[in-house]
């Protein structure tokens, strides 16, 4: 009789030869044969593929696939395509999974929950090691998920690498990661399967290890076209969850995007002091949304936290009554 396999596990991998075999040891070492691991080479030039093929030789249930390098969503695109699991989980080449994943995500996949959201243990470039968690809880309806994230936040939603999102699903509604961008592609996707669960169940476990295994992240490195990016995926955001929310308040929902928005502008602005080449583009941007035709306060004021933090607090209540007044 073929055993059904549970959870499919996608790693795309480029040029990770250093720190490959790490991640994989931390996965292969728990799996059984109601698990899949399938890899996604991306078009590395390393010793990459010959490392992945040596797995696939040594593990019956380990598949590697070998595609042209587009980025890491078409990566994982053709791994959702290859994957036969109940669930799917991602994990990026360069992370860990904790000892005990295979045995905590168990209990996670067999409550049936269409999206299963849990810990990790984020481990910085100097190894600071850092816990971001979540309180364990089950929302049998997606509606109060999203009440709950508008009123609280913290539920960790940025991410694929610390999700189990149920395959049927994500073939019914035809979810891919968007291809060609710059970033945000995990939230966008995320966003398109949070519109079509039902319920959602989360886990306090700490089951990953999210690694920086290098400088040149996205806040490492210049992004051009970042305020727009994120502000662009601030709309998909709010549009997902007010959406999604039917128990919050008016005033709630015009809060929780006010907030968002005023976030997104924040961390652009303290982007500068490390990409000061960014300040051209984006700030007359930001002052523009903030101020409009009116002047700002100084000239430099976005370099003073005590007067950034009380120009976007201000910001965020006139957005709300500029709301509110046209409701």
């Amino acid at each position: 009789m073929t055993t059904r396999t549970e959870l499919s596990i996608i790693i795309p991998a480029y040029n990770c030869e250093a720190w490959i075999d790490d991640c994989l040891g931390s996965v292969l070492g728990e799996m059984t044969d109601r698990h899949e691991l399938i890899l996604v080479d991306d078009g590395s030039t390393d010793s990459t593929p010959a490392i992945l093929s040596s797995y696939v030789q040594q593990y019956k249930n380990v598949r590697v696939l070998f595609c042209a390098h587009k980025g890491a969503s078409s990566a994982r695109n053709a791994g959702l395509r290859a994957a036969t699991g109940e669930y799917i989980a991602f994990v990026d080449c360069d992370d860990r999974l904790k000892q005990g994943f295979l045995a905590k995500a168990a209990p996670l996949l067999h409550a049936h929950a269409d999206l299963c959201i849990f810990g990790i243990e984020r481990v910085w470039l100097n190894g600071t090691r850092e816990d971001w968690t979540v309180c364990s809880r089950f929302f049998a309806a997606a509606s109060d998920f999203a009440d709950a994230y508008i009123r609280e936040g913290r539920m960790m939603i940025y991410s694929n690498c610390n999700k189990f999102y149920r395959n049927d699903l994500i073939r019914r509604a035809g979810i891919v990661f968007e291809e060609g961008i710059d970033f945000g592609e995990d939230r966008l996707f995320n966003y398109r399967y949070l519109r079509a669960c039902s319920s959602i169940l989360c886990s306090e476990h700490i089951m990953l290890e999210y690694v920086q295994r290098k400088a040149d992240s996205m806040s490492g490195r210049h992004v051009p076209g970042y305020f727009h990016t994120v502000m662009a995926l601030h709309q998909a955001k709010t549009d997902c969850f007010l959406a999604m929310s039917k128990g919050t308040r008016e005033e709630e929902r015009l809060r929780f995007a006010a907030q968002d928005a005023a976030g997104e502008i924040s961390r652009t602005l303290e982007r500068f002091t490390d990409h000061p080449e960014e300040i051209a583009e984006n700030l007359p941007l930001v002052e523009n949304m903030i101020f409009g035709d009116q002047a700002p306060p100084s000239r430099n004021w976005y370099q003073n936290n005590l007067e950034r933090a009380r120009v976007l607090r201000e910001y965020a209540n006139t957005l709300c009554n500029r709301k509110e007044r046209n409701l």
